[in-house]
């Protein structure tokens, strides 16, 4: 398939997905490494780096802050898998960002405007950074506020919302994050931290899913910084210990990769995923929630399987704060499972691309399914469930559109609006969805 998709597409139900597919590269790793490596000195090269919508407003972030990217030809580039990828060449600005004349463009992506913002403070005149109208809307204060209290120049004072102009660098010293609206808070810091004049002490308040921050200091420790952990809240990052270029890997998205196993678990299908290698991404431990509706998971060297019953059990209640991305997918899945699934733990989604448990609530009823929305989570009876006519709203969230294939998959007479929004992750999926044995066709 083409990745230029109609406003609508219909998934006709064919019966069990089967088949073996690759899962992209991580989003969350290849954003970060790809402000590791403009921040350091010298060439690295990303093997198998993801390419979406996503990772180019961070390709063009990046060069805009003095970066120089060369792409490499497809399939030019063995991973340690031995899957031939195509690879980016990155050469750094040594810590030294550049101000563009104009504003960054950050599209509709979180994590570069984010991470972003914090890399641009260390810029040593002011850089804007701003977005699409949707991430304007997506909370940034508690990310402006702790760069301001490490010493960043912000004009007109540090801003709730995009757009931001910050610059100036960062003194560093001890610094208090709220992180209950995001993780990346925590995580922009800290990317940014090795280059701030002294050593940086951060400290994390509210509910978050440490596992993406404990992503993120993993990957710097790799890439030459020192992250000390001096309790389960807290981190301390050395000063002047820098990043050095390297030749890495990315690994596969543990957050693609389960909303391929939910095709399987949907459909009572199997399906398979070469290239899973021992990820901390929070989705890699998508397995025993899958197992939890019935579905088997069957781990044999990088490969893992996923094989479903032909019907669902209820999952009961599933705390999904270590992954609240998998909202979507579980929730998906316990509409079309015949009895009471609760999911918890989940409030920081309302602040996502879109607030997902509403969105949810919303498009599940269209399908008969009786939900109730509750501040931090939903309560879903499969049991009313009775599918299409339907036509399902995404939101132009990702996310959501992956999660209604799977239900599309299953049900007869769902379409799904806006599908290319999948390109911010996941430019492939539609793609990967027929190559399982699905069957698409514009609503």
């Amino acid at each position: 398939m083409s990745h230029a998709y109609p406003e609508r597409l219909e998934v006709v139900p064919t019966g069990p997905l089967q088949g073996v597919v690759r899962a992209p590269g991580s989003k969350s790793v290849t954003n970060r490494l790809l402000l590791m490596a403009t921040l350091a000195s010298g060439t690295s090269r990303l093997r198998g780096p993801l390419d979406s919508d996503d990772s180019a407003a961070m390709r063009d972030l990046v060069t805009a802050l003095g970066a120089t990217i060369d792409h490499g030809p497809e399939a030019a580039a063995p991973t340690g898998d031995g899957h031939a990828a195509p690879f980016w060449d990155i050469i750094g600005v040594g810590g030294q960002p550049t101000a563009p004349a104009q504003p960054i463009d950050c599209r509709l992506s979180g994590t570069t405007i984010r991470f972003g913002t914090a890399v641009a403070a260390l810029a040593p005149s002011p850089v804007t950074l701003t977005g699409d109208r949707p991430l304007r809307a997506r909370p940034l204060g508690a990310l402006t506020a702790a760069l301001h209290t490490l010493g960043a120049r912000i004009e007109g004072g540090p801003p709730s919302y995009p757009p931001v102009t910050i610059g100036g660098g960062l003194q560093g010293g001890a610094v208090t994050v709220d992180a209950s609206g995001s993780s990346q808070f925590v995580s922009a810091v800290l990317l940014a931290a090795p280059y701030a004049a002294t050593d940086v002490h951060i400290t994390a308040e509210g509910s978050f899913p440490a596992a993406y921050v404990d992503l993120t200091a993993e990957t710097m420790r790799r890439w030459g910084a020192v992250v000390e952990r001096p309790d389960e809240r807290s981190w301390l990052v050395r000063a002047g210990v820098t990043y050095q270029a390297r030749t890495v890997d990315v690994e596969y998205d543990a957050s693609a990769a389960a909303h391929l196993y939910g095709l399987a678990a949907a459909t009572g299908g199997r399906v398979t995923i070469p290239g899973v290698t021992p990820s901390v991404q929070p989705d890699s431990q998508i397995g025993p929630v899958l197992e939890r509706f019935g579905a088997m998971v069957e781990h044999a060297g990088d490969r893992v399987t996923v094989n479903a019953p032909a019907t669902l059990r209820p999952g009961g209640q599933i705390h999904l704060a270590a992954m609240p991305d998998q909202v979507t997918t579980v929730s998906a899945l316990a509409a079309l499972a015949p009895g009471v699934t609760e999911i918890t733990g989940v409030e920081v989604v309302r602040g996502h691309e879109t607030d997902r448990l509403a969105a949810l609530a919303t498009e599940l009823a269209k399908l008969g399914t009786t939900i109730s929305e509750r501040p931090d989570g939903l309560v879903i009876d499969g049991r009313t469930t009775t599918g299409g006519p339907a036509t399902l709203d995404t939101y132009h969230d990702h996310r959501l559109a992956m999660a209604f294939a799977a239900v599309a998959a299953r049900l007869p007479g769902v379409t799904i609006n806006q599908p290319g929004c999948v390109a911010k992750t996941f430019p492939g999926f539609w793609d990967a969805l027929v190559g399982l044995g699905g069957e698409v066709g514009p609503g």
